[in-house]
């Protein structure tokens, strides 16, 4: 690491920012994950340390970098901030658990209005709700990239959610958080997801559909 510059913009929450090169008085991008120093975060104003490197387009970032900051200002830092780790470990922590809530709530919910067949009925609230969860599993788990924990929220969990209606949930966030967005076997799956999805909900309109709700509504007379 031989250059240095200051960062002129950082965007915490999503992980990335620019750095103005004192060398060549450019503006580079550079991202969390290319930090060499995971116990600190940069701010705005901060003085960076880092070699020059390209993306994937062949346009100059800095990468690998490193805060250049003095043992004074770090132990100030690590003493009057709380980690940002064990924040992230317990919002992922949070999120199982709400997920296994939600998930029990909503089988319950479906179970009761197709035995008193209003399913038809509540499906667009029930497809608002999943969502709008599904919405915040993509940020929680954002998020936690961002901070390279290690306990993430797994893929089929994503897709499950977006499989039982969340799926307008999850192509907002793919498209807002740039998440999962660019992984080709993960977008391939979740079109199967969408397609799935489609299919049951024109199956439930259909006449084989709407006889079998009706034989289920008798069920619970």
């Amino acid at each position: 690491m031989h250059l240095t510059g200051t960062v002129v913009f950082w965007r915490d929450d999503k992980g990335f920012g620019f750095v103005l090169c004192d060398n060549t008085a450019e503006k580079l991008f550079f991202h969390i994950r290319d930090n060499t120093d995971r116990t600190e975060r940069p701010t705005q104003g901060d003085r960076l340390q880092f070699s020059l490197a390209q993306d994937k387009q062949g346009r100059n970032i800095a990468a690998p970098w490193q805060l250049m900051t003095s043992q004074t200002t770090s132990k100030n830092k690590n003493t009057s901030t709380p980690s940002h780790y064990p924040t992230e470990g317990f919002s992922i922590q949070y999120a199982h658990q709400i997920a296994l809530i939600f998930r029990i709530s909503f089988l319950i919910a479906v179970a009761a209005a197709l035995l008193f067949g209003q399913l038809i009925y509540v499906l667009p609230l029930l497809y608002v709700e999943a969502s709008i969860f599904t919405y915040w599993l993509y940020k929680t788990d954002k998020e936690a990239a961002i901070a390279r924990h290690g306990n993430r929220l797994t893929e089929e969990s994503l897709q499950l959610f977006s499989l039982i209606g969340g799926w307008p949930g999850a192509y907002l966030a793919q498209q807002q958080l740039a998440h999962k967005s660019r992984k080709h076997q993960f977008r391939r799956e979740f079109g199967f997801v969408i397609l799935g999805n489609a299919m049951l909900v024109i199956w439930l309109f259909s006449s084989w559909g709407q006889a079998f709700l009706s034989r289920m509504a008798l069920l619970a007379n």
